[in-house]
């Protein structure tokens, strides 16, 4: 049964009117994510009192799912780690936005209608603008950023596939108005899709499939940003000799993270639906840096692409961890 996050005001129970506020930031502060923004809708004092909350006594290991529709911004199901779903309604900054990167609870969202591209916390409504991406192509790119965008030193890269040999990197410092695009840079192996990205042990790495093997870049956040390529190990081997140890940084990867979790199941969805997701990462109860990584979604079967009256569905997914990051008015823009 779904649950619906209502964000209404309402009178605050008589009990409950006449608690201080350093009681109330402190009931707050112990809330997890959906009992927050419950908290908070109650009235502008509980809202108040809670402005520093962030919910982060909600478990870091295992991500949430929040689903919507590319061209809707009406109704997109949440699931939680326990499996409970919630609908949340009215976010206009998801329609028509892609999602090039989740992390730390941040998105970062990019609309190639506008070619806009700007940090979003869905649960917060928190909005940061980024300078318009220069990408020679705007499609087929994905990002990740070393820290939330709040950090001074926070750093975003966005890598782009030009063709099956040649990467394109643009990279953007927190307090620079310019992105720094970078050399096309051939890789060993042709590439047919980048499948993820990660930022670990100050190194930016990303994924990608280059026919029958996983390719791994890497490049450092400082310094002239020499690129390393490393081939993993081959997709469809059953099992294979691990990479030597001085060519792989310690992530792990889970492919297939939609299918792990049955998420079309919780939905009540046939396997013919596309659902394209955002992965994210996670560190693991060992301590471990996992990255999950992107999915394409399915295509419908032949018997519904036949039919001139069924349309495909175009669902978005994003693997996103339980924060409700607020900024302050500073913090608006980069």
């Amino acid at each position: 049964m779904r649950k619906k996050v209502c964000m209404e005001s309402r009178p605050p129970p008589p009990l409950f009117d006449l608690l201080p506020p350093e009681l109330l930031s402190k009931i707050g502060d112990g809330l997890s994510l959906i009992d927050l923004l419950s908290f908070r809708s109650v009235c502008k004092a509980w809202n108040s009192a809670s402005s520093t909350a962030s919910a982060q006594n909600e478990s870091s290991y295992e991500p949430w799912f929040l689903l919507y529709e590319e061209h809707s911004d009406q109704c997109q199901l949440l699931i939680c780690e326990s499996g409970k779903k919630y609908t949340i309604s009215n976010i206009p900054e998801l329609k028509g936005a892609t999602c090039l990167a989740s992390n730390q609870g941040w998105l970062l969202l990019f609309k190639p209608s506008c070619g806009s591209i700007f940090f979003f916390c869905p649960f917060s409504r928190a909005k940061i603008d980024l300078p318009k991406l220069p990408a020679s192509q705007l499609c087929e790119h994905v990002a990740a950023f070393s820290s939330p965008p709040t950090c001074q030193d926070c750093i975003v890269s966005v890598i782009s596939r030009i063709s099956d040999l040649e990467l394109e990197l643009n990279v953007l410092h927190r307090g620079t108005n310019e992105w720094i695009r970078h050399q096309r840079n051939f890789t060993p192996w042709p590439v047919n899709r980048i499948e993820c990205g990660a930022f670990h042990n100050g190194e930016f790495y990303f994924f990608a499939c280059g026919g029958d093997r996983l390719i791994q870049v890497a490049f450092t956040a400082a310094g002239n940003l020499q690129w390393q390529c490393f081939s993993i190990l081959p997709v469809s081997a059953v099992s294979a000799p691990p990479p030597a140890e001085d060519e792989i940084v310690s992530l792990r990867d889970e492919m297939g993270y939609l299918d792990k979790k049955n998420v079309k199941k919780q939905l009540g969805m046939g396997r013919d639906v596309s659902i394209s997701t955002c992965g994210t990462q996670i560190r693991l109860l060992d301590g471990k840096d996992t990255v999950v990584f992107n999915e394409n979604g399915s295509i419908v079967s032949a018997e519904q692409s036949s039919s001139s009256k069924t349309k495909s569905p175009d669902f978005k997914g994003i693997w996103i961890h339980p924060r409700f990051c607020q900024i302050s008015p500073i913090h608006q823009s980069w």
